[in-house]
């Protein structure tokens, strides 16, 4: 089940978010890379006012939050993870189908993400195209991933045939 942020979330994705990048993302990033993208430690601080302006969608998984995914109101998906002990159980697979439909409701023209090496497979499976590779620098540390998007094929074909 996919649904929208509930006050308190910010708890298990305050967790889930370090544990993902040092537990999956570690596997395609060196350790150092993913000390600049993510301290180890929770920061629930944070993530209560970072939730409470994206209102991120999460996934229930056994009655616990198994992962999470923002999307903004423009179709940029911006941070998208999963709790490792839910890896690779369809977790990401249903929180990115969620947004693109949410998103293609609303007749935006595309879905796009900046998607990292372990995230970029998952994104092709879904429907996305590499636009372009890029190196972000974090700290001093440079990081890779991948501009992605999936165009909406309904939005686009009703603005070409208007007059």
């Amino acid at each position: 089940m996919v649904r929208i942020f509930q006050d308190g979330d910010h708890h298990a994705i305050a967790e889930i978010f370090p544990r993902a990048v040092h537990e999956i993302a570690c596997e395609d990033y060196t350790v150092e890379q993913c000390r600049a993208w993510s301290g180890t430690d929770p920061n629930p601080e944070y993530w209560a006012k970072r939730c409470e302006l994206k209102r991120p969608f999460v996934a229930i998984r056994d009655s616990q939050i198994a992962g999470f995914l923002e999307l903004d109101t423009d179709g940029h998906i911006d941070y998208a993870y999963v709790n490792p002990d839910f890896r690779r159980r369809g977790v990401m697979t249903s929180l990115v189908r969620h947004a693109v439909g949410v998103a293609f409701s609303m007749n935006l023209p595309k879905v796009y993400v900046e998607a990292s090496i372990c995230a970029k497979p998952l994104f092709i499976q879904e429907g996305f195209e590499v636009v372009s590779e890029n190196m972000v620098n974090i700290d001093g540390v440079n990081l890779q991933n991948y501009s992605m998007e999936f165009r909406n094929q309904s939005a686009e074909q009703v603005a070409t045939s208007s007059p």
